[in-house]
């Protein structure tokens, strides 16, 4: 089995990351860790309350000295995740997600779900909700609440 899990540094994302090694951890399983960081846009709106720009960046993508590979390792053998590979990317998170799962054949994408506002999703959309309705595989939505039955 290959699983691909999509690791940031939020809680969420460790909590799917957990929750795909409890769930899929066996000895023929494959895991493949993916890392996609959005850069700024240059632009910035203007809108009756106020101005919109683009919310997400990762400042350490942009050092010179940045080894993004290395610390997606880190992260996920830090989370237990079983000898990863890992990917790193920068770009539209849902279609490079999509993709790699598309090219390293996976059966089934773990993605972590922040419960966001209805403004907040309009601004920042749900990197779930679009891999969802992008691919064709089985995709794993992880929120980020515990339940009580764990």
């Amino acid at each position: 089995m290959n699983v691909l899990i999509a690791l940031d540094d939020s809680p969420v994302s460790a909590r799917a990351a957990h929750e795909a090694t409890r769930l899929f951890a066996h000895a023929d399983t494959e895991f493949l860790v993916i890392n996609v960081a959005t850069l700024i846009t240059p632009w910035v709106a203007m809108a009756p309350y106020g101005m919109i720009a683009p919310l997400r960046v990762d400042p350490r993508w942009t050092e010179p000295d940045y080894n993004a590979d290395a610390d997606l390792m880190a992260r996920a053998n830090a989370l237990g995740v079983p000898n990863p590979e890992v990917v790193t990317d920068i770009g539209d998170p849902v279609t490079l997600i999509c993709k790699a799962a598309e090219d390293h054949d996976v059966d089934v994408i773990v993605v972590g779900s922040h419960d966001k506002s209805a403004l907040r999703k309009l601004l920042d959309p749900s990197i779930a909700d679009g891999i969802v309705h992008h691919t064709h595989r089985p995709v794993l939505v992880v929120s980020g609440q515990p339940s009580d039955h764990l």
